[in-house]
């Protein structure tokens, strides 16, 4: 990767500016002696990333967001610094369109996913964590309040929301984003599908998004205050709220 430094703040027209500086980096996003395992066990499809040493090590359950597939990088970073981590996989890109159908986007399949890395010999159970992005976020901050198998000590949100179908499945949470697509989202002059829409305004019913009162441990919202694709800003100012009353 190749890092320039130009004089004063640029937004564009970079390629007709001279450069004052310039130096090349590597990120390595495994260290020496992380050992990267998959995992495909009772239904449950990922990649275990498990730092050198004998453990125990706090873990990681890592949730993407959704646009599906297997993404390691992150999970491999938090091995690289001490901490297991699983990748989980949910929204395969094979199962296309009925994606959201899938027997992955269960509360079981992300309970089982939670029990297998908190079984790992060389994982403290007693120190388990959940990492979610975007829609990834929604199942976290579920599974924290009505799961009565996850029990995280802490929880990290990035870029993510409250609001969705608490009474149904994560299933027909997801399917009602999707139905709702064409009606409710819209493009930028650059062609970038803005979501915002589908879930403002942040709704009042208690049936409408995950009760975070109820949430025990810390609780970490990670969030851009100009986020044009996702309410995430909104929803942590609601989240907020919703817990100071909460008391």
């Amino acid at each position: 990767m190749r890092i320039y430094v130009y004089k004063g703040h640029m937004r564009d027209g970079f390629n007709a500016e001279s450069a004052l500086a310039c130096a090349v980096t590597e990120r390595s996003y495994m260290a020496p002696g992380v050992r990267r395992t998959e995992i495909s066990q009772d239904g449950v499809l990922g990649t275990l990333f498990v730092p050198p040493g004998p453990g125990p090590f706090p873990a990681v359950l890592d949730m993407w967001g959704g646009g599906g597939g297997l993404v390691e990088y992150r999970s491999a970073l938090l091995a690289s610094h001490g901490y297991a981590s699983l990748a989980l996989e949910y929204l395969s890109h094979s199962e296309g369109q009925n994606a959201w159908a899938s027997q992955s986007l269960e509360e079981q399949y992300f309970e089982t996913a939670f029990t297998i890395l908190k079984d790992h010999p060389r994982v403290a159970s007693d120190r388990m964590a959940l990492l979610g992005l975007s829609f990834g976020s929604s199942i976290a901050l579920r599974l924290t309040v009505y799961s009565k198998v996850v029990n995280p000590r802490c929880l990290v949100c990035i870029s993510g929301s409250h609001v969705q179908l608490v009474g149904n499945s994560i299933s027909n949470s997801f399917h009602e984003f999707n139905m709702n697509i064409n009606g409710m989202t819209r493009t930028d002059d650059n062609n970038n599908l803005i979501w915002r829409n589908l879930i403002l305004p942040i709704p009042t019913e208690a049936n409408r998004k995950v009760q975070v009162g109820r949430i025990k441990c810390p609780l970490l919202l990670i969030v851009g205050e100009d986020d044009q694709n996702w309410p995430a800003a909104e929803s942590a100012e609601d989240m907020e709220r919703m817990m100071e009353t909460a008391g």
